[in-house]
């Protein structure tokens, strides 16, 4: 059946259902929640739903010719939209006007084949303002017969007024035992060991992608450096501090992993300062190593270099020059006593 497709989101899945038996099924929603746990998938499956042919009790038979349509994105009422890059060397995909104005012309009819139009806009946090403002004017006036879906893993950055004028669900990050089963699924030509396989569930965070896709050695091999650091940068080993801001400015294409996995590091060494148990930090493979580190500053210094490190990532987020800003922020690590 078509919802039992997407693991997890109980509560999501549920409200959907409700609201197809009840036939109260809203002209616009907000599928929000971290990367890659369902949320685009789960608003193809309502899509399909509002125009199986032959649907029982809120749910698609993912059988008949509507079906297949909407999951080859070949049906004539399924509209999907997601970021796209102007240049191939350009920094960010993003959604622009022109792709807005060509939904808003093909929604304007009548479905041509099923029930309902449905538009699904992944990844809508990326539309630029021209789009966001054009959009806004279908929400206010929605044409009939239309379902139009937005699918975000950052709806802050969405303007407030396109989020009011949908109904927003929140979907939460998966369990370990279902990261574990899509990856069983979907990676079986790869010979997994269990180690492997725990690693990647634990590195996952709830997200299928970033099991998925993660180079595990190379994680490994940034967090034992990032450790390794931690534990012996000061005043008085400045070559560290210089020898990993030369060596980290070259890395553009390594800096998310480089930022994240730090965070996520001087998160939970804040987190065992605080007297947090090891089930409350990401990194509990490797408790027994931070415990110790963690008792070495205070909570506000890890606070602190948290706060310099989100600091650095965002000013290197423009133009800025990497090499100073990286050693600023390891200075500042210094400072943190």
């Amino acid at each position: 059946m078509s919802f039992d497709r997407i693991l997890g989101q109980k509560q999501p899945k549920q409200t959907l259902k409700n609201a197809l038996q009840n036939n109260s099924v809203a002209h616009a929603y907000l599928f929000y929640g971290q990367e890659s746990i369902g949320k685009k998938y789960t608003a193809i499956e309502l899509a399909k739903t509002l125009n199986c042919s032959e649907s029982v009790e809120g749910e698609a038979c993912d059988k008949c010719l509507s079906c297949r349509k909407i999951e080859n994105r070949t049906h004539p009422d399924f509209f999907f939209i997601e970021p796209v890059k102007s240049t191939p060397t350009a920094r960010e995909a993003t959604i622009k006007i022109e792709a807005i104005r060509e939904l808003q012309r093909k929604i304007a009819f009548h479905p041509y084949e099923g029930k309902v139009k449905v538009a699904v806009i992944d990844d809508a946090d990326l539309m630029n303002p021209q789009a966001a403002n054009s959009f806004l004017k279908t929400l206010e006036e929605p044409p009939s017969a239309t379902v139009l879906i937005l699918v975000s893993s950052h709806p802050f950055k969405l303007l407030p007024t396109l989020i009011s004028r949908c109904q927003a669900i929140q979907f939460q990050p998966l369990t370990p035992e279902n990261i574990k089963k899509i990856l069983k699924e979907t990676m079986t030509e790869e010979v997994m060991e269990e180690n492997d396989l725990n690693f990647r569930t634990l590195r996952s965070r709830g997200s299928v992608k970033k099991a998925m896709t993660e180079d595990m050695a190379d994680i490994a091999n940034i967090r034992q450096e990032i450790v390794n650091l931690l534990e012996t940068v000061s005043f008085d080993r400045m070559d560290i501090v210089f020898s990993h801001a030369k060596s980290w400015a070259r890395q553009s294409d390594q800096w998310e992993m480089i930022f994240n996995e730090m965070m996520e590091l001087v998160r939970d060494l804040a987190f065992f300062r605080s007297g947090c148990s090891e089930s409350e930090v990401y990194n509990y493979d490797i408790a027994k190593r931070l415990k110790p580190l963690a008792s070495r500053r205070s909570l506000k210094s890890w606070l602190e270099i948290f706060n310099t490190i989100h600091t650095t990532q965002l000013a290197l987020s423009g133009n800025a020059n990497a090499q100073l800003f990286f050693e600023n922020m390891l200075i500042d690590f210094c400072e943190a006593a």
